[in-house]
């Protein structure tokens, strides 16, 4: 798994193309599906882009057991807190020795999980990116994010609300670009681009 600019491995816990049912239930539109782009949105999906800068100077600056608690997992190896590999199960409920949860209740990865959105997921991937200073020192480097999805009011908004109110890793970056995009199905012989639509 890919490391992102804070030095965590990034995208562990994605859809994979190997699961089409999951595929089918999070990313495809599916006919009669209640999303703005109706029938000609069928068996296409929707793209949340978004450029996220992340603050690296601030991050380098944080002690490591604290990066670990905002991410919720471990920065060398990638596994979740209290376990020992990058694709053991996440164990929310797994309590450290001082009684609190090993994951903690503000980490990213328990505020972003399936288990905590009501079953939400996205296929989601991310590219590290670099655009020199921001003209005051600071490195402007980051993630840009994008996440294909069936239904973004259904997915990604309730997603991004809950990552709002408590999300730690919110200290360590910012929003600074966003877009949707509707991505029509693929082409079956003889169609053309968009058939659907402007029929």
């Amino acid at each position: 798994t890919p490391r992102n600019m804070f030095g965590f491995k990034d995208g562990t816990n994605n859809l994979k193309a190997e699961q089409p049912e999951d595929l089918a239930q999070h990313v495809w539109v599916a006919k009669g599906d209640e999303t703005g782009g109706g029938a000609w949105m069928a068996g296409g999906s929707y793209l949340v882009a978004r450029r996220i800068r992340m603050h690296i100077e601030v991050w380098d600056r944080t002690p490591l057991q604290e990066q670990e608690d905002v991410i919720g997992r471990d920065k060398k190896e990638g596994a979740p807190l209290g376990q020992a590999k990058e694709f053991d199960t996440l164990d929310f409920a797994k309590k450290a020795p001082d009684g609190k949860p090993t994951i903690p209740v503000d980490a990213h990865v328990r505020l972003a999980h399936a288990s905590h959105l009501g079953g939400i997921r996205l296929l989601r991937r991310g590219y590290n990116f670099t655009d020199g200073s921001d003209g005051v020192g600071h490195l402007d480097a980051g993630l840009f994010f994008l996440a294909f999805m069936r239904d973004p009011g259904k997915q990604f908004v309730p997603m991004q609300r809950a990552l709002a109110k408590s999300d730690r890793l919110g200290e360590y970056i910012e929003h600074n670009g966003s877009a949707v995009f509707a991505c029509p199905p693929g082409l079956a012989d003889g169609e053309h681009w968009g058939q659907a639509l402007f029929a």
